[in-house]
């Protein structure tokens, strides 16, 4: 990702079907490019390169999958503006957008972005706006969200407190941040080395190891009051956080 300024984030990218669960999912982030296009290509590239792979992949809705949308469902309302920070291909925004007022989806990766607008054309979904851009990009500051959604975004990022505040900054008060993150310091040594294996040879992308106390921590110093964290998935390391803008 480039981001403009300042620059605390390495993707923005929701990846949930593709981080790192199991050796299998390893294999289905590296994909088919050759290694050596692999170690050139900027975050942005890459998922973009991995667009159809990761639509493929989300538009299967797993058991994980149906429970983070009928839970987000039950904290949202027909009143709601929400921001899906990290939409990728906007399976998630496009699913809550029925109970809502209205979805903005952003993403640095414009591949996702044209997937989600035609999924939504294809649905007949007319609530949504999916764009190509930064979190931290100023046509966001004439904009107040009721609500944020960011699934599996907050290990992708370099400066997870910067743009927590910044996500605070954009939050009407009492908003909600609804999230969940893979903390993969819970995880064994052997899956936490793989992955840093892979991202040194440039075969995956950076991938912050947050334990759930870290996280929580991050979260409350940002102008958060944590209203819920608990396990998600304990397979896929999943931590469910929900919090609101004190």
């Amino acid at each position: 990702m480039n981001c403009k300024t300042p620059n605390p984030m390495a993707f923005d990218r929701v990846n949930q079907p593709l981080c790192f669960p199991s050796l299998g999912c390893l294999h289905l982030v590296v994909g088919c490019l050759p290694g050596d296009k692999l170690l050139k290509m900027n975050s942005t590239e890459f998922w973009d390169k991995r667009s159809q792979q990761y639509d493929n992949a989300v538009r299967k809705h797993d058991a994980a999958y149906d429970r983070t949308i009928e839970t987000a469902k039950a904290l949202l309302s027909h009143s709601d503006v929400v921001l899906d920070f990290g939409c990728g291909s906007g399976e998630f925004g496009l699913d809550l957008a029925p109970h809502v007022r209205r979805v903005h989806g952003i993403d640095t990766a414009a591949r996702m972005i044209d997937l989600a607008r035609d999924k939504a054309r294809e649905r007949e979904i007319g609530n949504t706006a999916f764009d190509q851009k930064d979190l931290f990009d100023r046509s966001l500051d004439n904009q107040t969200f009721s609500s944020v959604i960011a699934f599996s975004v907050f290990h992708l990022v370099d400066d997870a407190p910067t743009v927590l505040a910044r996500l605070n900054d954009l939050l009407a008060t009492g908003g909600l941040l609804i999230s969940e993150t893979p903390c993969f310091a819970e995880k064994n040594w052997l899956l936490r080395s793989l992955v840093t294996l892979a991202q040194k040879l440039g075969l995956a992308p950076k991938i912050r190891s947050l334990s759930s106390g870290e996280l929580e921590s991050f979260v409350s110093g940002s102008g958060f009051k944590i209203v819920e964290s608990r396990i998600w998935d304990e397979r896929k390391a999943l931590q469910w956080i929900v919090a609101r803008k004190k």
